[in-house]
């Protein structure tokens, strides 16, 4: 049958596919990743493939003539895989200090990595993409490449890959105010074993920070991971009180009845990205620097940040996950805060 216009989020953008080199956010490790993008659909004739299921990539000079399509543009791909032995295994750190191995598994490993040409011609762009199997593996700061296979058999890999596994950084933009029992700060401000203070469970320590720097010719060549701006009071009941830059993937609590009706529950964390296109909610253009900031409780939290409510970073598998857009949440919470159109 094969894949149509089917959906690949979680595209590490990389700078590019060499062996036994370390891609980081910043650069510091011989190679950049730029990024993560959610927006790219791939099609084939693969007959392991349909419209809404990926069970095997292909290259464009394969039969089933894989290609990959992003922002409207469409690309010619060759597959590089990891070698098949202890030398090929890939290793990634995440922005908490946890890391992880993907065993080198040749053409059936749980992470392939793509090179892509623009049909037609235009720069080159370098991808590695996880399996669905490894799940919500967390905010990646780095990720290391051992020996790799420029030439996989048959120019193609078994790999599942059509499921969003939430590997974007997910942070507020430095500046905003992040309320504390001591009275709002600024995120940036914020130190492990400060208090700040959250709707269900009161006063909480903050366990680690992290500070990413997105540089401007980062965001000029992917501006995807430009923040969304929440106008003040887009929210309504005045919220939030100023505006609120977070990245596309953070999440906001939602109550309204538009929530009710858009995400079928009574309040959802929907991710800011999917409420653009709302009076007063836009992806930002910005031409200098950004400084995303995140912080992670014992728990998940909801905090709140310029008055509005918003979640704290969850690391692992999430719990429950009964949507791709909006994760339903239910429970204690004293504030009326949310969408309120």
């Amino acid at each position: 049958m094969g894949a149509r216009n089917t959906p690949i989020p979680d595209l590490i953008e990389i700078s590019g596919i060499t062996e036994n080199t370390t891609y980081t956010v910043d650069g510091s490790g011989g190679g950049t990743i730029f990024g993560i993008v959610d927006d790219a659909t791939y099609t084939d004739t693969e007959n392991n493939n349909t419209p809404t299921d990926i069970n095997e990539l292909n290259e464009t000079s394969d039969a089933d003539n894989g290609v990959l399509t992003i922002g409207g543009v469409e690309y010619n791909i060759e597959l590089v895989s990891p070698d098949n032995s202890t030398s090929g295994d890939v290793t990634y750190g995440l922005s908490g200090g946890g890391t992880g191995t993907i065993p080198g598994d040749g053409d059936n490993s749980n992470i392939v990595f793509i090179i892509a040409s623009p049909v037609g011609g235009g720069a080159t762009r370098y991808f590695a993409l996880m399996d669905d199997d490894l799940g919500d593996v967390g905010p990646i700061n780095s990720l290391s490449t051992g020996a790799l296979d420029f030439s996989p058999v048959g120019g193609d890999v078994i790999i599942d890959v059509e499921q969003d596994n939430n590997t974007t950084v997910v942070c507020f933009v430095a500046g905003t105010l992040i309320d504390t029992p001591e009275g709002p700060r600024a995120v940036e401000t914020l130190v492990p074993n400060d208090l700040v203070t959250s709707l269900d469970r009161g006063a909480q320590p903050i366990l680690w920070t992290n500070m990413r720097r997105i540089k401007a010719e980062v965001l000029a060549h992917t501006p995807a991971l430009g923040p969304v701006r929440i106008s003040a009071g887009a929210l309504g009941n005045g919220l939030p009180r100023r505006d609120l830059l977070v990245s596309p993937q953070y999440r906001i609590l939602v109550r309204s009845r538009v929530a009710a009706r858009l995400f079928r529950a009574p309040e959802v964390l929907a991710p800011a990205i999917k409420l653009t296109g709302s009076p007063g909610i836009a992806q930002h253009a910005t031409t200098g620097d950004i400084r995303y900031c995140h912080f992670m409780c014992a728990h998940h939290e909801i905090v709140l940040a310029e008055g509005a409510p918003c979640e704290t970073l969850l690391r692992g598998t999430q719990a429950s996950r009964p949507s791709r857009t909006a994760i339903a949440r239910h429970g204690p919470c004293s504030s009326d805060a949310g969408a309120g159109r």
